[in-house]
């Protein structure tokens, strides 16, 4: 038809690219749009835009701004709604400038911008915090007087502000907002309710849900997690729990991540009992818990110095049978759950925080029989509990750390340290040679592993209390 006498014209053109963009056929729309051009059959509108939109849904923003451009030139008039898809497809890949050089184009065209467009584009700068950015944009779009901004677009300005680390911000916007008379959503609200609760700031996130609940709007499960986040942040075990109980009796179920919550700020008092507690109310309440729920059962045992209780857990998240006989009644089989490296490590930390190093070897084998090698962290643990033995086992911590390096496992300053403290200078210097390690090549451990202090003795005989009797007056441990 191209070599033809009569060429195709604009109708052959627009049906083929009306094709084209009903596949979202992205190359396709782009390789005939080129041939129309070339040909120099101008396209009506409709096909224009489609062909803008199929580049805008796959992903390829870049290069529906130049088809834009290129329609502009053949005078192809574009509607606000195709403009609109290019500014979300900038805003999706978080390329503010792609969405502020649309906008621009936009007004360029005398295409009006919408609230669409202005809560694409601010949303396009918030995702990467660039709160100067989404306001600059906010005021380009408002100042034409043609746009009304919605709560869609206050929330992005809320939004970049929080993630800027700027909640003073976010609390100016929220109350612009409804200066303006626009009603905040729970989106609104609970945006600026997460910005307190990463600052642990419990008193203004209380402040937030109460003019939440002034204006109308009604709390939801996320609101609710944000407040018990707060109180987790703050380590304020019975003001989370007594939120937890509020969204309860407002008729609101709790969800995995409230419980979650509940659980670490459990975990990180070593309130065992508060966390037993939870994760079987968790299970009654049918919400499925996760190997995370379990690990900080384990961590809050281990914290409070209750070793066994802690391996009680472990094995219920595998599924076996409990080995703590006061333990609440938990039915663990058919979650489809299995332990981590972290709940392993966590309760032979237990022990290892005792001397009691045989426990902490045993557990740390099972680990590796359910197939899970040592890390750094687990190297670290069992160094401390030889380094915390009485009698210190020196030859057993080489022998492991010469394991451990044989292998090919990580080895970091941390485990160093501890094998410092138990060897001579002598034999240390001696044994880093003939491994050819150097304690300078060695990485520093991450912040959240770092290895825990001894306890004392104090600790230690309530360990023994919260330890099944034995039936032999020396401890099986070692």
């Amino acid at each position: 038809m191209v070599t033809s006498v009569k060429p195709p014209g604009a109708t052959f053109f627009s049906a083929i690219n009306r094709a084209s963009s009903s596949k979202d056929d992205a190359a396709g729309v782009e390789r005939w749009i080129h041939l129309a051009q070339n040909h120099d059959v101008k396209l009506r509108s409709l096909p224009g835009s489609s062909s803008v939109q199929v580049l805008a849904r796959c992903g390829h923003p870049e290069r529906a701004e130049r088809l834009l451009i290129s329609l502009h030139k053949d005078n192809i008039a574009i509607d606000t709604s195709t403009y609109n898809l290019v500014v979300s497809a900038f805003a999706k890949q978080g390329d503010a400038d792609g969405a502020e050089r649309v906008v621009r184009l936009m007004c360029e065209h005398e295409v009006e911008p919408d609230v669409v467009t202005l809560g694409a584009a601010v949303h396009a700068s918030a995702k990467d915090g660039m709160k100067e950015r989404a306001e600059a944009i906010f005021d380009l779009i408002l100042h034409r007087g043609k746009t009304q901004p919605d709560a869609v677009g206050f929330n992005a300005l809320i939004n970049a502000s929080v993630k800027a680390g700027d909640t003073k911000r976010a609390e100016l916007w929220l109350s612009k907002m409804i200066e303006v008379g626009v009603a905040p959503s729970v989106v609104s609200y609970t945006t600026v309710l997460h910005a307190h609760a990463r600052n642990g700031d419990i008193d203004a996130a209380d402040k937030c849900l109460a003019s939440m609940q002034q204006t109308g709007v009604e709390a939801n499960v996320v609101s609710y997690t944000a407040l018990i986040h707060a109180c987790v942040k703050a380590g304020d075990i019975p003001r989370a729990e007594r939120w937890f109980e509020v969204m309860q009796a407002a008729g609101i179920q709790a969800n995995a991540v409230s419980y979650s919550s509940l659980l670490n700020v459990c975990a990180k008092a070593g309130d065992y009992e508060r966390a037993e507690k939870w994760l079987v109310q968790m299970c009654r309440d049918g919400v499925a818990p996760t190997e995370v729920c379990f690990n900080n059962v384990i961590d809050a045992c281990a914290k409070a110095n209750c070793p066994e209780r802690a391996e009680a857990w472990l094995w219920r998240l595998a599924g076996k049978e409990d080995s703590a006989e006061d333990a609440p009644a938990l039915e663990a089989r058919g979650l489809g759950l299995a332990p981590t490296r972290q709940s392993f490590t966590s309760a032979a930390q237990a022990y290892g925080k005792l001397g009691f190093y045989k426990q902490v070897e045993r557990l740390l084998e099972k680990m590796e029989d359910y197939g899970m090698a040592m890390d750094e962290f687990s190297l670290t643990v069992q160094l401390s509990a030889y380094g915390r033995a009485r009698p210190r086992q020196r030859e057993y911590a080489e022998a492991a750390f010469r394991r451990h390096h044989a292998r090919k496992l990580p080895i970091t300053r941390p485990a160093f340290r501890v094998l410092k403290s138990l060897l001579t200078a002598g034999r240390l210097q001696e044994l880093l040679e003939d491994l050819k390690l150097k304690a300078e090549d060695l990485p520093e451990f991450p912040d959240n592993k770092k290895p825990r202090s001894s306890v004392s003795r104090d600790a230690e005989l309530k360990a023994q209390r919260c330890m099944r009797p034995q039936t032999s007056n020396t401890p099986h441990h070692n």
